[in-house]
């Protein structure tokens, strides 16, 4: 089935590259026929809405953010404990560590760092969105300390997160290491914002 909108086709367009990039395709070699054979969209249509195949790169980059921005979102809404958001941290790394973050890598060396995709802001602000509600709601329940400022939950969080999620991507560790991370990841995360 073909996708009907203008919304739907571009999606198609930006997992149907991300299909190809999980298949070993480099971003630098893909072409924009690929990713309308593999969407099942005619090339022209592809024409209507992107001007060139960086257009869609960059677009799929910020679909990227999107989704795991909404997978993120979706862990950390049940959670009423500080030991609840620890574990949903830890839950989305891992699983981000293991199924999706290899394609990440090839579309970051892709994009490149001097090319942050125009938006990259609004994805921020909804970042925080989705921490601020779950560390007022934690801070309400008495599990985060309510005296920290919100922009130290952010940094401590995220500074979790990405340390974390690096030493997971470490394809070399002795024995044992994922469980000391994760385990350290939790004390860190308690210590930050316990009251």
């Amino acid at each position: 089935m073909k996708p009907d909108t203008r919304k739907e086709r571009e999606i198609a367009l930006y997992e149907a590259a991300l299909r190809l990039i999980a298949r070993g395709v480099n971003p630098a070699a893909m072409k924009v026929q690929q990713i309308a054979d593999e969407a099942g969209i005619g090339k022209g249509t592809v024409y209507e809405y992107f001007a060139s195949k960086e257009e869609i790169l960059h677009g799929m980059a910020l679909h990227c953010f999107d989704t795991e921005i909404a997978r993120f979102a979706a862990l950390l809404e049940p959670c009423t404990t500080l030991q609840g958001l620890k574990e949903a941290v830890l839950a989305y790394l891992q699983d981000l560590s293991g199924s999706r973050m290899g394609t990440y890598q090839v579309i970051a060396s892709s994009v490149g760092p001097q090319n942050t995709p125009e938006g990259m802001d609004l994805r921020l602000t909804a970042l925080h969105g989705v921490l601020h509600k779950t560390i007022a709601a934690l801070q309400q329940n008495g599990e985060i300390d309510p005296s920290l400022p919100d922009h130290y939950c952010d940094f401590a969080l995220l500074s979790a997160a990405a340390g974390g999620l690096m030493s997971m991507c470490c394809p070399v560790k002795p024995e044992g290491a994922n469980a000391a991370l994760l385990q350290n990841l939790r004390t860190l995360i308690h210590r930050a914002l316990k009251p």
